[in-house]
């Protein structure tokens, strides 16, 4: 009998030892702020230390625990996500990891239904390497919220971290995200499953709304198998309805008091008066939720939200309650013996006098009307705007106040005048006079702005301006030409509606870098005027659909792709002349060397000179990397085969063919960041890392170098002790075995151009191009390691010297270079 078919009376609550989390004794799968060394440590040669997840780049962990790992990921289209990641030796018997593979299966369309449940966007399964997989969406960062632009700072933001930074939390917010949750639980429960670890570190934030996370213990309801948090867990265990309802009863419990949920039921140190009857009401429905027999609590998650919500309904005044109010009023007004007598009194009528106490309510402040035709309209920055003809006008040009403001936030630097200029009512203001490229970003700043603020400003107005001539005072220098005071406008504008449709089919749309959507995809509000939309399928050549609308108007583009073999950034891929390419980072790196035949296609294209030691005619060795080449007839092949493969829309516009930098050859050879701004300052700063490992002898057949045969075919000569990899000289590519990620020769067969010059502080080498990664002809220790660095003079053509190549759009392999 496994652990889920014990009794639960044997059991104590499964702890899980936390990374990191908000509580210390917070114990299950949490949320980290970056890699720990405490970890799981990974065999030597497992599948975790390779994880490969389909359309997936994964980023760094952002948390660990017993039941999985979660991982920051990004997708093929950019889209950042979160992929938790459980892994089948992780539990000691294979059918309960079955179970909770089962869980996630029936949870995964459940959870897009209601917006209270981290959503799940694809569940995926690895028999070979003994894991699964959900992809979810990506919880808010803790500081900058949904918007995220550096991934390395990426820490999640949910009610444990909340709680961390502010104590105890809004008494409003605690109603409202509790009834949200609770609607949640119930939604999960009539549809047979129960959550069974909810608790602050698993209610996370996605786009500012508080959402049910840690998915990996949800499991059908009634399953008792003993998981979940300490304080959290009721008395009777896990996996019931009634039991979720427990956890989360602590957890508002903890948000609303500011306390450990091990001290409940203790009443907050510190509550302002003027909250305690709302406390104490939204208490009490806690403590229902928290009754130590089952058949006390809320029935149905259902029933607890109601009763969050009506905690704000009016109730009838105790009678400690009335009688501390008289006595405050004993104290102040001097007539104790009237109000206290009556007080008493009223004991005995308790019923018949008792009256309602009004809720503590926070309205909302009233929004401002729209720009209406006809009436004049103030804007939530404070002008006034007057109806003219078709459009509301400002009163008054722009001043440096409120321009400022738009500097302050945007960080730009000023260049411009301030003026004074007359307005009605015998003022003036200090008014700004910039140029039109500055008066065009603020008024789009202004109105999103606007837009951001409320439903006073619909998307259908935005502020456009029109130049206002300043005064010039005497002695004033003229007025740079294109310069103006500018007076803002608000101008309204239809829409049109655009159907797209493709084959194949679903192809992403764009407008820019924003995705809009996937084909068959209606957008039933473009702006009127011209529009312009790309669309994108792997493997097919992007078409532009563009076109000018009008208000009201519907057009309709049916499109056929065409198959183009395009690159499909982040998947393994071969070019036109068979060279192969994976992934490297945000870029994708050649998995050969450049072969003579690659170079022999250049070559007759530029009908280039021939040069005798590169030996391009030998039909039988077209497949050796070609040497004899200088770093510019490297970079020269690139840009032939850049120029090549644009022309055919193989490539885009802002992707092209490079050598890798040496940053980057670093990162292939699985080196990790160097110290150094240059390739001779990191020269060797990192020993014990080889391109095929960490061993000093390579595998067997991995890397070409100067071993037994080849010292054999030179007589006399000595070669690297133990090893043979059977080849005396230059090798075909592909003859060696690859790396774990299907690379060739990183190490050996021929040195490798790199970007990069040599640098340093010997002017000898300082200018000098840098080779990485050893030849046939290497045979010295040092040499092999990855961070060896090889000055090579930038002309010279080297017997042993050649190079591969990268595709890249314009960004470095690793992002944050």
């Amino acid at each position: 009998m496994d652990d889920s078919e014990q009794p639960l009376e044997n059991h104590t609550p499964h702890v899980e030892e936390p990374l990191w989390h908000d509580d210390p004794s917070d114990a299950a799968v949490t949320f980290i702020a970056e890699e720990e060394s405490n970890e799981r440590p990974a065999t030597v040669g497992s599948a975790r230390d390779d994880i490969q997840i389909p359309d997936f780049t994964l980023i760094k962990r952002i948390g660990s625990g017993a039941y999985g790992e979660v991982w920051l990921a990004q997708g093929i289209t950019g889209a950042l996500r979160a992929i938790k990641i459980v892994w089948r030796e992780d539990f000691e018997l294979t059918k309960t990891f079955h179970r909770e593979f089962l869980g996630i299966q029936q949870f995964e369309p459940i959870s897009r239904g209601h917006p209270g449940l981290v959503h799940i966007l694809h569940v995926g399964w690895n028999e070979a390497n003994g894991f699964y997989y959900c992809v979810m969406e990506l919880g808010d960062d803790v500081e900058v919220g949904p918007h995220i632009e550096d991934t390395s700072t990426y820490i999640p933001r949910t009610l444990g971290s909340d709680l961390k930074r502010h104590g105890r939390l809004d008494l409003h917010f605690c109603q409202e995200a509790g009834a949200f949750i609770a609607d949640a639980l119930h939604y999960m429960h009539v549809r047979g499953l129960t959550h069974r670890d909810i608790k602050p570190s698993n209610i996370i934030y996605c786009g500012g709304v508080c959402k049910l996370a840690d998915i990996g213990l949800v499991a059908m309801s009634g399953e008792r198998s003993f998981v979940g948090t300490e304080g959290f867990v009721p008395p009777e265990g896990p996996g019931t309805p009634q039991a979720d309802i427990y956890s989360l009863g602590k957890v508002l419990y903890e948000m609303s008091s500011g306390k450990d949920r091990m001290e409940f039921p203790e009443v907050p140190d510190e509550i302002d008066p003027s909250e305690w009857p709302f406390w104490n009401n939204f208490n009490r429905v806690i403590l229902r939720a928290c009754a130590p027999d089952l058949n006390e609590r809320w029935a149905t998650g259902e029933a607890f939200a109601d009763a969050l919500r009506a905690v704000t309904d009016a109730r009838p005044v105790s009678l400690t309650q009335r009688v501390t109010k008289l006595l405050r009023r004993v104290a102040l007004f001097g007539i104790g013996s009237c109000l206290i007598g009556g007080g008493w009194t009223s004991y005995k009528h308790q019923k018949e006098w008792a009256y309602t106490l009004p809720a503590p309510v926070k309205p909302a402040p009233p929004l401002p009307e729209q720009p209406t035709p006809g009436k004049p309209w103030k804007s939530m920055s404070g002008p006034w705007f007057s109806y003219q003809k078709d459009r509301h006008v400002a009163d008054a040009p722009v001043d440096f106040t409120w321009f400022n403001t738009f500097l302050e936030e945007t960080m730009r630097p000023f260049e411009g005048e301030v003026v004074t200029m007359p307005i009605a009512g015998n003022k003036t203001i200090s008014a700004v006079v910039v140029s039109k490229p500055d008066a065009d970003d603020f008024c789009e700043w202004i109105t999103a702005q606007e837009r951001a603020g409320g439903s006073n400003f619909p998307d259908q107005f935005e502020y456009t301006w029109h130049a206002v001539k300043p005064p010039r005072p005497p002695g004033a220098m003229p007025l740079r030409k294109g310069w103006s005071a500018i007076v803002c406008e608000i101008t309204r504008f239809g829409f049109g509606r655009v159907v797209i449709t493709s084959t194949p089919a679903p192809a992403e749309v764009f407008q820019g870098d924003e995705l809009l959507g996937r084909t068959p995809l209606t957008l039933p509000r473009v702006r009127e005027g011209n529009y312009e939309f790309n669309i994108r399928y792997p493997g097919y050549k992007t078409e532009v659909v563009n076109g000018t609308i009008k208000k009201g108007q519907s057009r309709n583009h049916p499109l056929k792709l065409k198959n183009i073999s395009a690159v499909v950034w982040g998947k393994p891929w071969e070019n036109t002349l068979k060279m192969k390419f994976i992934p490297l980072g945000q870029a994708m790196l050649g998995v050969y060397e450049v072969r003579r035949r690659d170079y022999l296609e250049y070559a007759r294209a530029r009908k280039l000179p021939p040069i005798p030691e590169q030996e391009l005619e030998k039909a039988t060795e077209l497949d050796n990397p070609i040497t004899h080449v200088t770093r510019e007839d490297a970079q020269n092949f690139c840009q032939w085969l850049t120029d090549k493969e644009q022309a055919t829309e193989i490539i885009e516009g802002n992707q092209h063919y490079r050598l890798p930098s040496d940053n980057e050859w670093s990162m292939a050879g699985n080196v990790p960041r160097e110290i150094g701004s240059s390739p001779a300052e990191r020269h060797l700063h990192v020993d014990g890392i080889y391109p095929w490992g960490f061993t000093l002898l390579p595998p067997e057949s991995v890397a070409n170098l100067f071993d037994k045969t080849a010292a054999a075919a030179e007589k006399g000569a000595k070669g690297i002790e133990n090893y043979d990899d059977h080849q005396a000289k230059i090798a075909a590519v592909g003859t060696m075995k690859p790396d774990w990620l299907g690379r060739y020769d990183l190490s050996g067969n021929v040195w490798e151009w790199v970007a990069d010059d040599y640098g340093g502080s010997d002017a000898s080498t300082a200018t000098q191009g840098t080779a990485r990664g050893g030849s046939w002809l290497t045979k010295e220790r040092q040499e092999t390691l990855t961070s060896f660095r090889k000055p090579v003079p930038i002309n010279a053509r080297q017997q042993d010297v050649g190079f591969r190549v990268m595709l890249s759009d314009g960004r470095p392999a690793r992002e944050d270079e």
